[in-house]
């Protein structure tokens, strides 16, 4: 193995799980970018360029060195463990400070294929470099299927496959409890719309079925009434007279209460007629509920729906 080194080695049986495991989900690739990194110890000086891959890396007991947007991350991203107050702002998520990164000597840099392909060359000039994709291609490939791909290939290139297992087995637990605490609620089935208004916009995502937070959902018993267009990110922004056709589903949304769009958007006389706004069944979950996380997020977002729904 003269000329293929144990990292590359690595890189390579990555690669070659995730296809596998994509071919049985008949997606022809999903990792899109994947240096050839050489891994020639495990990495312990770790730059996450997107929040879920710094909760992976939480998750699995790590501290990253440097992380994009921290204090957006700790503005949105509520999960345990946290940041440590020693881990480095690398810059924004888009476009993250290659000097900060440089200048922590990572072993490993995690990034995203939609912001980071166009640096990929820098990025693994610095060090290897491992980009994922977790909007795959919609119809063909599951968010929460590689959600947890992902977080394993994440483990197994920081030597810590059984931990990423048990965090997996957590998350699946948690989704039963869930599950049979709906069940006896009489919630099994029961229709929902989850809604995201993001801080100063003026018009609400409504997540759809491509989206890995409607999947987990759905994985605890409840069914998502908004059938939208499927989007590559999973949700479509509208604006308020696109609520009447599901204003029978239970209102699950995220949002700032304090936040002057949404506050504005309530005054709405067509939000105020709302079948769900006149019998009250809609559930506040938190505005640092992530949807777009790892599965620390995913226990979060479950627990909070079950804890609103529960104190109806």
């Amino acid at each position: 193995m003269h000329s293929f080194s144990r990292r590359r080695f690595l890189a390579t049986a990555i690669i070659s799980a995730l296809v596998v495991a994509c071919t049985g989900n008949k997606v022809e690739k999903r990792v899109e970018s994947l240096s050839s990194p050489t891994l020639t110890k495990k990495p312990t000086r770790i730059v996450a360029l997107e929040w879920v891959y710094a909760e992976d890396l939480l998750a699995l007991g790590i501290q990253p060195v440097g992380v994009a947007d921290i204090s957006s991350y700790k503005q949105f991203v509520n999960v345990q463990p946290k940041l440590a107050d020693t881990v480095v702002n690398v810059g924004t998520r888009q476009e993250p400070s290659l000097e900060a990164i440089a200048k922590l000597e990572p072993d490993l840099i995690l990034g995203v294929e939609l912001r980071h392909e166009m640096i990929y060359d820098t990025l693994s000039s610095i060090a290897p470099t491992l980009l994922f994709n977790p909007y795959p291609p919609p119809n063909k490939f599951n968010q929460l299927d590689e959600m947890q791909q992902t977080f394993l290939a994440i483990a197994d290139a920081v030597n810590r496959r059984d931990a990423g297992e048990g965090v997996l087995q957590q998350m699946r637990g948690t989704f039963k409890i869930a599950a049979d605490r709906l069940r006896s609620a009489d919630f099994t089935g029961s229709p929902f719309i989850l809604a995201h208004f993001v801080p100063g916009t003026p018009q609400p995502r409504l997540f759809t079925d491509n989206a890995m937070a409607v999947q987990v959902l759905t994985q605890i018993g409840l069914e998502n009434a908004w059938q939208g267009e499927i989007d590559r990110f999973g949700f479509n922004t509208v604006g308020v007279e696109a609520l009447p056709a599901v204003e029978q589903a239970n209102f699950l949304y995220i949002a700032e209460e304090e936040d002057v769009q949404w506050q504005q958007f309530q005054n709405n006389p067509v939000w105020k007629g709302l079948e769900f706004i006149q019998e009250s069944r809609i559930y506040p979950i938190g505005a640092d509920t992530w949807v777009f996380g790892g599965p620390l997020s995913a226990r979060v977002l479950v627990n909070n729906v079950v804890a609103a729904l529960s104190n109806r």
